[in-house]
């Protein structure tokens, strides 16, 4: 695919797994009326799969495939084929290893357009963890692909609803890993990364709060040391730095509070401690975000719901916030060039 000469950004939206609900929120989302002006989307998967989901997902398509950047067509829907499955390859509704194989090279090659700059961000639709593991491809997730494939040392997982960021400092590891994973270093670099992307955002001075790890942010060290051992010393090198910064808030009512107004983000210990809280105030329209990376990337906040795929009900709400939200990162990202 050629870099394009024309102004106009291009984005990429991932199929993601074939056998999931991507393709169809594809196709509804690319086909809306709630996309942003002054850029242009296109599809990175396989027109084949995409052409039987119209069927029950978007029957008024009207799909091109791209043969480059400048071969872009406004008014359709655009499709770079990668031609890695066909329909007959996969059953729908089930993790497969040719589907984690073909939702893996999607990835890749929307991380590649972006590092040679013929694309100005990746929005990502669902894998499926286990069609890679059986596949053999041993990446727990998309963050940990796109930090391997970019050289990102420090980065981390951002979610956002509703004007309230979180950013997790344990992401895809057990309970007793995502314990050993709290540390001062791990809660520092959250903080600055959370800073940094809501600034990015264009929140001029965001108010940052930080969750603790036990009940109660550890009730005074009745219920664990890790507040006082790790997380305070972290909020205090963040506040020396110039963030404005608070914490450590009991996990069970910060979120809570971010959603009041009193905070623009929140840094979260656990994985679940941050999306349990999210996906319970609207599981439809979260936007998940890799921060630290050197391109832009943002994602849907749900999963590959093979239960409903196929049905044509899937919501394309949170793809839509996912584009919305890239395209909001790039516009506050020339501003800064």
């Amino acid at each position: 695919m050629e870099k394009t000469g024309s102004k106009l950004p291009l984005f990429a939206v991932t199929m993601g797994d074939p056998a999931g609900i991507g393709p169809e929120i594809a196709l509804k989302a690319l086909t809306s009326q709630s996309l942003p002006d002054n850029c242009g989307i296109f599809i990175i998967g396989d027109l084949g799969v995409l052409e039987h989901s119209m069927r029950f997902a978007a029957p008024w398509a009207d799909l091109h495939e791209m043969t480059s950047a400048a071969d872009f067509h406004p008014g359709r829907v655009n499709v770079y084929n990668m031609k890695q499955v066909e329909v007959t390859d996969f059953d729908r509704g089930k993790s497969q290893a040719i589907c984690g194989i073909a939702s893996y090279n999607y990835l890749i090659k929307g991380i590649d357009l972006c590092i040679d700059k013929t694309i100005a961000g990746i929005i990502t639709n669902p894998i499926s963890k286990e069609a890679l593991h059986l596949a053999g491809i041993k990446y727990p997730g998309h963050t940990e692909i796109l930090a391997d494939r970019t050289g990102t040392k420090d980065f981390s997982m951002m979610f956002a609803l509703e004007n309230v960021y979180v950013a997790h400092v344990t992401t895809h590891v057990s309970l007793k890993q995502a314990i050993l994973q709290v540390t001062r270093d791990r809660v520092l670099l959250n903080i600055r990364l959370l800073s940094q992307t809501l600034r990015q955002l264009g929140i001029a001075n965001p108010r940052i709060a930080v969750s603790g790890l036990n009940p109660h942010a550890g009730e005074n060290g009745l219920f664990g040391d890790e507040e006082a051992v790790h997380i305070a010393p972290a909020i205090d090198e963040a506040r020396r730095t110039g963030i404005s910064v608070s914490g450590p808030y009991p996990p069970d009512t910060v979120f809570m509070r971010a959603f009041k107004g009193e905070f623009d983000g929140v840094v979260s210990m656990l994985h679940d401690h941050g999306f349990v809280a999210l996906k319970s105030r609207d599981f439809e329209k979260g936007v998940n975000i890799t921060i630290g990376l050197p391109i832009i990337r943002t994602s849907v906040g749900h999963g590959t719901a093979f239960d409903i795929a196929g049905k044509g009900i899937a919501s394309e709400a949170s793809l839509i916030a996912a584009i919305r939200t890239a395209h909001l990162l790039w516009k506050n990202k020339m501003l800064l060039l």
